[in-house]
């Protein structure tokens, strides 16, 4: 059963200074009293999330809100297994997916054929199933001959569509996505939203990230708002969307 428990989660990032006039820039600068500490040696961090508490279940869907730099892309790389947590514990239970970074690992210097096979490893699929995998993923991107040439001769909108293709090539039980994004021509991203649409509608918990309301609406029913690296509110996605515009716009 798929489950993800955050208990006051704290995720700090050192802050490299080069002298030490610049250190009292940052430390008396308007961020100071929210975010920006000193760690026990007196080093300069960056708090991108502070006591965070979260319990989700099988059936959950959740947008994440929030102003850019809130900390909503370290709450999901927490969730995701990626970042892990300062302090606090992080139980994640389930196959996670994380459609975060487009084109994660990708090489230019080989072609897009063995990319799948690169790509597909990283993303915890075993060898054995890569196989069935790559076929798939060929057919879908439509690149053709053109999968045996190397990535970095491919124009943006073929990385776009074999970066794609990979990502949503997995079965998660767990489903991060920051933001829906496009890929390539008008006809693939047709292909391209009812393959995510699919993908949603499999996934046992989705935790999506975006600042357009309709979608957010369309996929999830709850929200969580993130404010200063803390939880603001979590609950009925309306409810909270609507709180958090009210406050942007306030």
């Amino acid at each position: 059963m798929a489950r993800i428990v955050l208990e006051d989660v704290h995720v700090d990032f050192p802050l490299l200074q080069q002298d030490q006039r610049s250190l009292k820039r940052l430390l008396s600068a308007p961020l100071k009293p929210m975010r920006i500490s000193l760690d026990p040696r007196e080093r300069p961090i960056l708090r991108a999330l502070k006591g965070v508490n979260l319990s989700l279940k099988e059936g959950d869907r959740v947008a994440v809100v929030g102003p850019n730099g809130a900390g909503k892309s370290t709450l999901l790389r927490v969730l995701a297994g990626i970042y892990p947590p300062t302090s606090g514990h992080a139980t994640i239970e389930g196959r996670i997916g994380a459609l975060l970074t487009v084109g994660l690992g990708m090489r230019d210097d080989v072609s897009g054929f063995d990319n799948i096979e690169f790509c597909l490893l990283l993303l915890g699929l075993p060898p054995r199933a890569i196989n069935a995998k790559r076929d798939e993923i060929v057919a879908f991107t439509g690149l053709d001959e053109f999968i045996h040439l190397h990535v970095g001769a491919y124009s943006a909108g073929m990385r776009t569509k074999l970066a794609f293709a990979i990502a949503t090539s997995i079965e998660p039980e767990i489903l991060i996505l920051d933001e829906v994004f496009g890929a390539g021509d008008a006809a693939f991203v047709r292909k391209a939203e009812e393959r995510m649409v699919n993908l949603i509608s499999r996934s046992r918990i989705l935790v999506f990230a975006s600042h357009a309301p309709a979608l957010v609406e369309r996929f999830c029913s709850k929200a969580i708002w993130v404010a200063d690296g803390t939880i603001k509110e979590f609950g009925e996605v309306k409810a909270v969307c609507d709180a958090y515009l009210a406050s942007a716009q306030g």
